[in-house]
């Protein structure tokens, strides 16, 4: 809890370099976004993260005052303002809705019960094949791989990519910027498997699928046409003589 708070502030500027946003056409928007949602930011941050990927993403982090809406270079060089907008509704939802708080929470849980349940449940297992494995017992720390980073997998998978699917429907409605969204996740399948089978989605991804993310943001957008069909001015009609 405390590395989360100082990290966008203390440790994120060690690797890389933080500035100030000054383009109102950017900041505009985003701190608009902000305040109609209840989150106390005043600046928008711009991180050189081109330096270590090309990954597009940004981020609301922090707590107390050192809280702060971040984006990466890579989002504001290839992204349209649409896409930024939406990507920013997405991270703006994480932070609305606790995601931070509770995952700390949950893990702690997780944790704490894999833990006390390793005896009782490895015993027999490693009894019968923990030779095989090359694991000597329940001390050995072969068995966090086999316990934390195997069975259960598709659980924090799963955990995690419900939160991730709340965030894009909590993005969508703060930005209303489907088409956005669509562009996104176009973009994330440059390092992502767009369509992935169910069973390979459920067990391996902690994001939505690049599909499915398409899917709900033009769902969202067909249950919405109002806010975007323009309305024609009306005309006198001509008379004719």
């Amino acid at each position: 809890m405390f590395v989360v708070m100082i990290t966008p502030v203390y440790i994120v500027p060690l690797t890389n370099k933080v500035i100030r946003l000054d383009d109102p056409k950017i900041t505009g928007p985003i701190l608009s976004m902000a305040r109609a949602n209840g989150i106390p930011a005043h600046d928008v941050f711009k991180i050189d993260a081109s330096r270590q990927s090309t990954r597009m993403s940004a981020n609301v982090s922090g707590l107390g005052k050192t809280m702060r809406i971040t984006l990466n270079d890579n989002l504001l060089r290839r992204g349209s303002p649409e896409e930024i907008q939406e990507v920013m509704g997405h991270e703006m939802g994480h932070y609305v809705l606790n995601h931070i708080p509770n995952s700390l929470i949950f893990f702690l849980v997780v944790i704490v019960t894999g833990f006390s349940l390793l005896r009782w449940g490895l015993s027999a297992t490693l009894a019968r094949w923990g030779n095989s494995w090359g694991i000597r017992g329940v001390t050995d720390i072969a068995v966090l791989p086999l316990v934390f980073f195997f069975v259960l997998t598709p659980v924090l998978n799963a955990y995690t990519r419900t939160q991730e699917l709340e965030a894009d429907m909590y993005g969508l409605n703060a930005s209303r910027q489907p088409d956005g969204a669509a562009q996104g996740a176009i973009h994330l399948g440059e390092y992502r498997k767009m369509s992935p089978g169910p069973v390979e989605e459920w067990i391996f991804y902690d994001h939505p699928s690049g599909r499915r993310r398409i899917y709900n943001a033009m769902r969202w957008k067909a249950e919405n046409l109002q806010l975007f069909q323009t309305q024609l001015p009306k005309t006198e009609p001509q008379s004719t003589k």
